[in-house]
């Protein structure tokens, strides 16, 4: 019995040796007797986004029988082949992909030998690819509104813009120079300021602004259109002078020595100026500036002892002329604007802070309406006093002009 056991056991063992020896070399018939071998793929992988256009880089295989890349996308419709240069892992292989529609890609890169062995594939995904719809969310940069221009004691002109948006790259400034011609001048991202050293007056500028859609972008966007810089005019101050005090008959008079002339003498921030008597309210004076001229601004500077009260100056009009009657009387004058002086911290008199007394120190500043006509004689009409007092008094008067 048992050697019957035994031969049974070896007649099957022979059965599976022979069965598997059948089948254990079957799979060569579907790889033609050719063993499957693989190239050696690329190393970390990554893209830079452009306009209409990508740029992927990857660190080559270190498989030097590497001769070519092939990239494919959209599902293998598109491809690029790329020839291997290097095999050093540390370099970067760098490949633009042009002609991109604005749109979200995944390529991929496999790696080819000599002998068409190929690696397995390296996908790069979520590959945004920018264009016009972009570029329509883009704004230029903002202009500093509080103070968008200031001509500098040199002449030159320097523009004031805002802080940049994060992505901002530059903003491109188009002005026309003294010859007439056509410039343009870049601001970089990270100055909020920039002079123009030959700007023609009266000339428009524009400006457009440009940005990256992301940090690494081989290409910056530029906004849609250029925008109008706020007009530029030219500001400068009159020549003081020129001035001299008119003395009408019914012009209030001046005491105690400070007299209107003190006021155009430059010497601020001492108790000196023009002071009248306490006749009561409303008291004016008048003066020659000496030319006609189309009035912007002028400061004006308080007495420093008196600060928001007393005779200091608080509600006025400003009247002009070209022809004032020699009588004192009206009507020969036009009325510009009335203004009232302004105190930061609106404390009661007496409570000044220090922002009060920097705003006053500065001369405070008053702006004539636009588009006024040329005008060469002044007068002043008070109507009331930081202190309710029937005198005035002051120390200083600038006034600028339209060029």
């Amino acid at each position: 019995m048992k050697t019957t056991f035994n031969i049974t056991f070896i007649c099957f063992m022979s059965i599976v040796f022979f069965g598997c020896k059948k089948y254990d070399d079957d799979y060569k018939a579907f790889l033609d007797n050719k063993e499957i071998k693989y190239s050696g793929k690329i190393g970390t992988a990554g893209y830079n986004t452009g306009n209409l256009r990508a740029q992927l880089v990857w660190n080559p295989s270190p498989d030097p029988s590497i001769t070519k890349y092939i990239i494919t996308w959209n599902n293998g419709a598109n491809k690029l082949e790329v020839q291997a240069t290097t095999h050093n892992p540390r370099d970067l292989v760098k490949v633009i992909i042009p002609n991109l529609d604005e749109y979200v890609y995944t390529f991929s890169v496999v790696s080819y030998d000599s002998d068409g062995n190929k690696s397995i594939a390296t996908e790069i995904n979520n590959v945004r690819v920018y264009g016009a719809a972009y570029t329509a969310t883009l704004l230029n940069r903002g202009v500093n509104t509080i103070e968008p221009y200031v001509f500098q004691p040199d002449g030159t002109l320097k523009l004031n813009f805002n802080k940049r948006d994060a992505m901002n790259v530059a903003t491109t400034i188009r002005y026309t120079n003294i010859l007439g011609a056509v410039e343009e001048m870049q601001l970089l991202a990270d100055d909020n300021s920039m002079v123009i050293p030959n700007y023609k007056t009266g000339t428009t500028i524009q400006y457009r602004s440009s940005y990256y859609p992301e940090a690494s972008s081989i290409d910056a966007f530029n906004a849609a259109q250029f925008s109008d810089f706020p007009t530029i005019i030219k500001v400068t101050e009159c020549d003081k002078s020129l001035f001299k005090e008119l003395n009408l008959p019914t012009d209030i008079a001046s005491e105690y020595g400070w007299i209107l002339p003190h006021v155009w003498d430059n010497i601020k921030g001492q108790d000196q100026g023009f002071h009248t008597g306490g006749s009561g309210m409303p008291q004016w004076f008048s003066f020659d500036i000496g030319e006609q001229v189309q009035l912007d601004n002028f400061r004006l500077w308080q007495r420093e002892s008196a600060l928001y009260s007393v005779g200091n100056i608080k509600v006025f009009e400003v009247w002009v002329s070209n022809n004032p009657n020699s009588n004192g009387t009206w009507d020969s004058w036009t009325k510009l604007q009335t203004f009232t002086s302004f105190k930061p911290s609106g404390l009661p008199k007496g409570q000044n802070t220090d922002q009060d007394k920097a705003f006053a120190q500065a001369g405070e500043k008053f702006v004539f309406p636009t588009a006024i006509p040329k005008y060469r004689y002044i007068r002043i009409k008070v109507l009331e006093t930081w202190g309710n007092e029937g005198y005035l008094h002051f120390s200083e008067l600038t006034f600028y002009k339209r060029n």
